[in-house]
């Protein structure tokens, strides 16, 4: 029995060994994630690509797409060119935003840089946040700088306020504050940039976002989440015609599309400082 035991450790104990050795970094290997960039759903995200190969197009826009995705700007740049790809992911899932993109050729895009990114619905759950970054630049300013600020400030009050109380019996009154811009005279204004051709990217973004507020009275609560809200309004039959135009103005540069039919969508929607709808 001894030699028996004896016989089986030297036999098997190596092989176990080398299996272990093997099978870890196998096993970590098949397990393991890239690190992909996290972005909200239905914001609008940008991305700039450098590449010399063929002149880069978005794939003809498909209506229910994942991620819709816009060339906004082309510049030249030694041994290629350099792209401002703007894209907003509508579903969560992981994305490559090489799927979404071709040659005005129809040649193969060989040597396309990998971008990988993750819709995360956590970060769409309050659309109208933003990430703030914050630095802290502590500044030191010697020479007694503070005392001496201090005392002309002191000086410079001492003498305005005979200027302002003396021979002035009268209160000046305050200038009125005018009233924040409502969405609806917020929307007037867009739409006079959008008939002028001046509405740029951030500005049709911010239409955009109205016109979904606005669909989306009568289908959903007012703090519903964007990815609820896109797809109500795609379904609802009085709004989806008019989302599927929008969006395929925003996002597909070979759109049919008019600015005129745009102009048509916003105007029932908008009104002008002083409560006059817009027509």
């Amino acid at each position: 029995m001894h030699a028996f035991l004896a016989f089986f450790h030297r036999r098997w104990v190596p092989w176990a060994a080398l299996a272990l050795v093997l099978g870890l970094p196998l096993a970590w290997w098949l397990t393991r994630k890239d690190e992909l960039l996290n972005v909200p759903l239905g914001v609008e995200q940008a991305a700039i690509i450098t590449y010399g190969g063929p002149e880069l197009a978005v794939k003809p826009f498909k209506w229910g797409v994942a991620v819709n995705v816009r060339i906004a700007q082309v510049t030249g740049a030694p041994g290629g060119r350099v792209y401002d790809v703007r894209y907003l992911v509508n579903r969560e899932g992981d994305y490559d935003l090489r799927d979404y993109l071709t040659s005005e050729s129809g040649a193969v895009l060989d040597g396309l840089p990998v971008f990988k990114f993750h819709g995360d619905p956590k970060m769409s759950k309050e659309l109208e946040a933003r990430i703030k970054e914050t630095e802290q630049v502590g500044v030191q300013v010697g020479g007694r700088y503070y005392t001496k600020l201090t005392v002309l400030g002191i000086v410079w009050l001492a003498c305005l306020y005979p200027l302002i109380f003396w021979g002035r019996p009268r209160r000046v009154s305050a200038a009125p504050v005018a009233a924040p811009l409502t969405e609806a005279e917020e929307l007037h204004g867009l739409l006079g940039r959008l008939r002028a051709g001046t509405l740029d990217a951030s500005g049709q973004a911010r239409m955009e976002m109205i016109l979904l507020r606005c669909w989306r009275d009568g289908l959903l609560r007012a703090d519903a989440p964007m990815t609820e809200v896109l797809a109500a309004v795609a379904k609802d039959g009085r709004t989806a015609e008019n989302l599927h135009r929008l969006q395929a103005w925003l996002y597909r540069r070979e759109s049919a599309v008019t600015v005129e039919e745009i102009a048509a969508l916003v105007a029932p929607h908008a009104q002008a400082p002083g409560g006059a709808p817009v027509r």
